[in-house]
């Protein structure tokens, strides 16, 4: 006789499509968001920059509202490095950005003391600064992204190595079931983007023209299964962009083209086997940038970028450790090798720049022409013309021309790193280490200018000079009289790491316990950094979290000063010739001199923070609410003395920070399924922050910038104590996405709003504070900052600002064999350009841009 059937109760399953998840895996991660495919297509720029989906997060920053110098030029517009940004209140180069598990960081330091820039129309760019220095070593293009988990708190013991976030990249897996692929490309332009005069009186004096420019992506993958446990995936993405500027009159007014490429490989292979998961990958970035003298015949710089990550990874279930009377249980094990190399380097060319006067004059006083000097060399005035008469001042003008040397920075990692995790007890538990070795270097090649020339207008008069055989900077009208020559140098240093970590989740009825610690030395400085994680949850219902924790973060991984000491000082040389025209020999002036950047001795930074959060899904529309606030404070951190000089720098650890946020975040998705219109997914944040620093960087120091304010000098870290907060401290943002037509039309807006908020802001002038009474900026006898140079702030009423970004894909042909869809990206819909401030120079600010794609899969 049949057994009569039984009836089960009924299981309710929510929807949770691939969108935004406010929360991780564990119940202590309030500090997590994940977001997934829909959202990160909503979320990416054009051009396809990972990083650009991180924007208004609520503890991200990466907007600089009081930008009193925000216009752009070509070279801005083709730089497609990934955005920089702050989270939590850490530093641009304090986070500890991941891609499938290994990190993707630039432990050599992404600034210099140096100040240097390659704006379109630099005079002379800084001989000791590396151009193009950025956080991370390996471009991650938004394309090939899988998931993006970003952690600003709570951070579980597992990851270490940050003070500001963590952000975990993962890149498309290899899938053993069929063949598919994906091809796409998309572009911009200056025709599809509006510039907006941002001066302060709205003029354009210079009638300086808006940039020209163009960006392109494209971007292809295929997957193949080799068996049905094995398969490989390839992965190759290309962007560019491209400008030209017309260079000086001097140079015939030449057009020079200048552009950026970035390419991105990656190959991956996957295959189950009876001994465990293997995975074999590797990534590569290749970025290039080139920068051409706007006062030079043929300098050419190429900025260029390129980063290495691979590993083999083993993946095990332990399917044998198993303990009932501890609960032990599904213990998995990940392990892997790795291995990441990369460098930035700047390809300048020849080694030498030779100065050519074509015009001279004794004096500023002397205003008759015959009594000028004007080149008469065919070979010079060839490529270098006399300015027009209005160009005529000082005493001499000269043409450029040569190389700009050639320098190079970089690192080199190999690592074994192992997890454990699994059941014990009434939770979790989680284990594991991470060994690595870093070698860093960073290096020039000798580099010589010849800066300063005598003509035939010198003393002793002759009629024509005699040069040394091979002189490539003598000719029988002038010679240079002074050479700069700045040595090669080859810095290394090397860091042994070590991080291990151990961690217990455990859950008893309505209480959550997480605690861990996470454990790092490293040989450089030689301390040992032990940084307790701990969380606890109460959950009164199923549906209700009210969670709080403290946790600390050490960033040890840093040899930014190490491998710029002993960087040699440039040193002059000078030569003059008889009365007969013979060019003497070149003499040295003092000694050779070195930067010193002195680090040893120091404590690791670190920051401690305190969390508390509240997590809720409403009963009525079944959406997560996420409420958060977060209180960090930095210590021991990395600042300059104040004893220190422009060569001689000593890094102390008399730094400290503070960070403050509030949160509020929503998310939900419905099916509609009603009309045309499928799904909606709708998620926000409101936001308030404040945070206060004594150094913007590892080369800060007080006396480096100083500000005067209200009739009251300044330093840096007393300046933003003083007036508050300088960021943004109430901001809000909206993601609202759409979609019709059986999911064949998908219409996404994102919206950011500022409020409004009282702070200050550059003028644009300076003073120099002296006891007198008649002094612009005046201080008692003793004060610190007299004598020393200011930039005046004044009071400043920030007006509210909001952004709203719009995107759209339609799949015009969808089939068994694949589909072919378009899409339009509108960021900035309404021009706006906030409270930023443009300069005559550069007066133009980016408003309203559109990118047109197309991708086709099968």
């Amino acid at each position: 006789m049949p057994e009569k059937p039984t009836v089960l109760e009924q299981i309710v399953v929510k929807l949770r499509p691939l969108w935004l998840s406010l929360g991780g895996k564990a119940t202590s991660d309030t500090g997590t968001t994940s977001l997934e495919s829909v959202v990160i297509m909503n979320k990416a720029s054009g051009v396809g920059d990972a990083n650009s989906i991180l924007r208004n997060l609520p503890n991200v920053q990466y907007q600089n509202d009081s930008d009193n110098n925000a216009g752009v030029d070509g070279q801005d517009m083709i730089n497609l490095r990934p955005l920089e940004v702050s989270i939590s209140g850490g530093k641009v180069y304090e986070n500890n950005f991941i891609l499938n598990g290994i990190g993707i960081n630039n432990v050599t330091g992404s600034q210099d003391p140096f100040g240097g820039s390659l704006g379109s129309y630099e005079n002379t760019p800084n001989i000791n600064e590396v151009f193009g220095l950025h956080s991370q070593t390996v471009f991650v293009p938004a394309d090939f992204l899988d998931k993006a988990t970003v952690l600003d708190s709570n951070v579980s013991a597992r990851y270490g190595q940050f003070q500001g976030g963590v952000v975990d990249y993962t890149l498309t897996k290899p899938q053993p079931e069929k063949v598919t692929g994906s091809l796409s490309y998309g572009f911009e332009s200056d025709d599809t983007t509006s510039f907006v005069l941002g001066t302060k009186d709205g003029l354009n004096p210079q009638n300086n023209p808006p940039p020209e420019f163009f960006r392109y992506k494209t971007s292809a993958q295929v997957n193949v299964p080799l068996t049905d446990t094995w398969a490989i995936l390839g992965q190759y993405s290309r962007s560019g962009g491209d400008t030209n500027k017309v260079k000086d009159y001097r140079y015939y007014s030449q057009i020079a083209d200048e552009f950026s490429l970035n390419n991105f490989y990656r190959l991956a292979s996957k295959h189950d086997t009876d001994l465990g998961l293997f995975t074999l990958e590797g990534s590569y970035t290749d970025y290039e940038q080139e920068w051409d003298g706007y006062f030079y015949r043929d300098t050419q710089i190429m900025a260029r970028n390129k980063g290495f990550t691979g590993q083999l990874r083993w993946e095990k279930d332990l399917d044998t450790a198993v303990y009932e009377p501890l609960g032990l249980a599904n213990v998995k094990i990940d392990s892997r090798a790795y291995f990441n190399k990369s460098r930035t380097e700047n390809d300048g060319g020849e080694n030498e720049t030779i100065y050519r006067t074509v015009w001279a004059r004794t004096g500023v006083s002397v205003t008759d022409p015959t009594k000028w000097f004007y080149s008469t060399d065919p070979s010079l005035l060839s490529w270098c013309r006399i300015p027009l008469p209005s160009g005529l001042t000082g005493t001499a003008q000269l043409c450029r021309e040569g190389g700009y040397g050639n320098k190079r920075q970089g690192q080199e990692e190999a690592g074994f790193k192992s997890d454990v995790e699994g059941d014990i007890l009434a939770g979790t538990f989680a284990a594991g280490f991470d060994y690595r070795r870093i070698d860093a270097y960073r290096q020039a090649e000798e580099y010589t200018s010849y800066s300063a020339n005598n003509t035939l207008l010198n003393t002793p008069l002759v009629s024509s000079f005699i040069c040394a055989p091979g002189d490539v900077a003598c000719s029988r009208e002038q010679y240079a009289k002074t050479k700069i020559v700045t040595p090669a140098y080859h810095n290394q240093a090397s860091i042994n790491a070590l991080d291990m970590y151990a961690e217990v989740d455990q859950t008893w009825d309505w209480l959550n316990i997480r605690a861990g610690l996470h454990l790092s030395y490293e040989d450089f400085f030689g301390n040992l950094n032990l940084a307790p994680r701990l969380t606890a949850t109460v959950s009164p219902t199923e549906d209700l979290d009210f969670v709080a924790g403290f946790n600390r973060y050490y960033n040890a991984n840093s040899i930014y000063y190490a491998i710029r000491d002993g960087q040699p000082i440039s040193r002059a040389y000078n030569r003059s010739h008889n009365s007969a025209g013979v060019v003497s020999n070149w003499a040295g002036t003092g000694t050779q001199r070195y930067y010193t950047f002195s680090g040893l001795d120091l404590d690791t930074p670190y920051t401690d923070e305190f969390t508390a959060a509240v997590k809720w899904t409403d009963p009525w529309l079944d959406g997560d609410l996420r409420v958060r606030y977060l209180l960090r404070q930095g210590k021991d951190q990395y600042l300059k003395s104040a004893a220190s000089t422009s060569t001689v720098m000593a890094l102390t650890n008399d730094g400290d920070s503070q960070y403050q946020s509030a949160s509020v975040e929503y998310g939900k998705t419905w099916a509609v399924n009603e009309g045309h219109m499928d799904t909606i997914r709708l998620s926000g944040s409101l936001t308030w922050s404040k945070q206060r620093t004594t150094s913007n960087g590892y080369f800060d120091d007080p006396t480096d910038t100083r500000i005067w304010y209200n009739d009251a000098s300044y330093s840096l870290g007393e300046f933003a104590m003083a007036t508050g907060n300088m960021d943004i401290p109430v901001r809000t943002s909206l993601d609202l996405v759409t979609t019709f037509l059986d999911e064949r039309l998908t219409v996404g807006l994102s919206g950011n709003l500022n409020f409004s908020y009282d702070g200050a802001r550059a003028t644009d002038t300076t003073c120099t504070p002296s006891t007198s009474a008649a002094a612009k900026c005046q201080l008692p006898a003793g004060s610190e900052g007299l004598g020393i140079s200011h930039d005046i702030y004044e009071d400043f009423h920030f007006k509210p600002v909001a952004t709203f970004d719009l995107n759209t894909t339609y799949k015009a042909v969808e089939s068994e064999y694949g589909s072919l869809e378009f899409e339009m990206k509108v960021q900035n819909m309404f021009n706006e350009t906030g409270n930023k401030i443009s300069t005559a120079t550069q007066p133009w600010i980016p408003g309203r841009s559109i990118w047109f794609g197309a991708k086709a899969t099968f």
